[in-house]
Order: structure tokens, then C-alpha cells, then sequence
């Protein structure tokens, strides 16, 4: 009953596993951008380089990044992208453009950098305590629906021809009683799938769908909710055949 939600689980470790990878190698990449030495520009825009100095701290930057965050170990199965690319995407378009197309690096140079690459951090912890919600919210469902099931295997243990009357109108009554509680499993659900997306404005698609796009479900919870809301219809309306042919 749970299959969809443990497969769930796992692609959230995957995810969390790959997030901390990404934070640990941009504190690598920001340590050595740290350690770099910069050529001070008398003249023009900051993130603009001097023609004149030499440019040897500014290709150690893009070395260092692409021996640190480029170097994860899913990074080319996951992005696949040129260092160019990845900086575009990491850092913006300007930024890039000044790490890839300047000749020196400038004290404001190494302070957007820094900055930038403290941004992308920020967010890896952000996106991971998200993910710590959901997997909270994904172990609850899963023991939720595991006593639902158990509770309607009880109640459906032995055969309706064997009750009484009394005995099946009491059995209808909870298969109303665990209606509602399927009811509440899924409300709370969506209420923590709501906050998901108050909380990652910035994932492109809905987390559920970014995280378990290659799973059986999208939506693991509400499906398994789904599965047991069907088995429960059918004992209700067994009960109710019952309750109409037992005087």
C-alpha cells in the first residue's frame, strides 16, 4: 500500500544527498575564490577588467570552480553543461560574462562572486530544509495509510453473510468513520504541498513533480490515498447490498 511513498522516499535522499554535495562544493569553490589574489582598477565599471593587468587569478577562479562545483559526482549525468553555461546559471548572465570574458580579477570582482556563490548556498539550505519537511510529511502519510489499511482489513474480516443487521449498519458506520480519516490524511497533505510552494518560489515546476517525475506517481501520497479510497468504496457498497437484503 505504502510502494509509491518508500519510492518516494528514496528520491528525496537522492535529492538531499545531491543538494549537500552542491553546498559542500560551493563552500570549497568560495574558500579558494577567498584565497585569490585581485588587481585593484583605477578606472570604469567595476565587474569591467583593467586590459592591462595579468589575468593568471582570474582563470584560477574558473579553475577552482570547475574543479569544485562542477566536479560533484552527479554533476555531468545531472547538467552536462560548459563552464560558461554553469556560471550563467549559477551566477546570472553579467557575472558570467565578467568571470569568463575579463582579464583580471578585481576586488569587487571577488566580492560579487563571493556574494553570488553565498546566494547559492543559502538556497541549497533552503531547498534542504524543504526537503526535510517532506520527508516528515511522507513518512507520517505512510504510517497513516498503513493503519487505515489495517483498520479496514479488520473490519472487513470475516463475511457479511455471517452479521447481524445491527452488526452491518455499525460496519457502514465506520466505513464512514474511515472515509473521513482518508480525508484528513489527504487535507494535510495538501496543506504541507501548499507550503512547498509558498517556501521554493524559485523550483520551475511543482516539487512533487521536480522530485518524482520519473516515479510511478507524481503524487505518491495522494495516489496511495486514491488506492485506499477505492478498496474502502467497495466495502461500502458490500455493506450497503448487505444492509438492503438482511431484515
Amino acid at each position: 500500500m505504502t510502494a509509491r511513498i518508500d519510492a518516494a522516499l528514496d528520491a528525496v535522499a537522492d535529492e538531499r544527498a545531491t543538494l549537500r554535495d552542491e553546498r559542500s562544493a560551493l563552500t570549497a569553490f568560495d574558500g579558494r575564490v577567498a584565497g585569490l589574489s585581485t588587481v585593484t582598477v583605477s578606472t570604469g565599471p567595476p565587474l569591467v577588467a583593467d586590459p592591462r593587468p595579468s589575468g593568471q587569478s582570474l582563470s584560477r577562479l574558473r579553475t577552482a570552480y570547475a574543479e569544485t562545483v562542477m566536479a560533484t559526482p552527479h554533476y555531468e549525468a545531472e547538467y552536462g553543461d560548459t563552464v560558461a553555461e554553469s556560471l550563467a546559471a549559477e551566477f546570472g548572465d553579467d557575472l558570467a560574462a565578467a568571470i569568463i570574458g575579463g582579464t583580471a580579477l578585481t576586488p569587487e570582482l571577488r566580492d560579487a562572486v563571493r556574494a553570488a556563490t553565498d546566494a547559492a548556498q543559502r538556497e541549497r539550505e533552503e531547498f534542504l530544509d524543504v526537503l526535510d519537511r517532506e520527508a516528515d510529511s511522507l513518512a507520517t502519510a505512510a504510517d497513516d495509510i498503513e493503519a487505515l489499511s489495517t483498520d479496514l482489513d479488520t473490519l472487513d474480516d470475516r463475511p457479511l453473510s455471517t452479521r447481524s443487521f445491527d452488526e452491518l449498519h455499525d460496519l457502514w458506520t465506520a466505513t464512514r468513520d474511515l472515509e473521513a480519516r482518508i480525508d484528513g490524511v489527504g487535507l494535510r497533505r495538501q496543506e504541507t504541498l501548499r507550503s512547498h510552494r509558498n517556501d521554493l518560489p524559485g523550483v520551475p515546476t511543482d516539487l512533487c513533480e521536480y522530485l518524482y517525475h520519473d516515479l510511478s506517481a507524481s503524487y505518491p501520497v495522494l495516489a496511495s490515498l486514491a488506492d485506499l479510497g477505492s478498496r474502502l468504496e467497495r466495502t461500502r457498497r458490500r455493506v450497503e447490498r448487505g444492509l438492503a437484503t438482511t431484515p
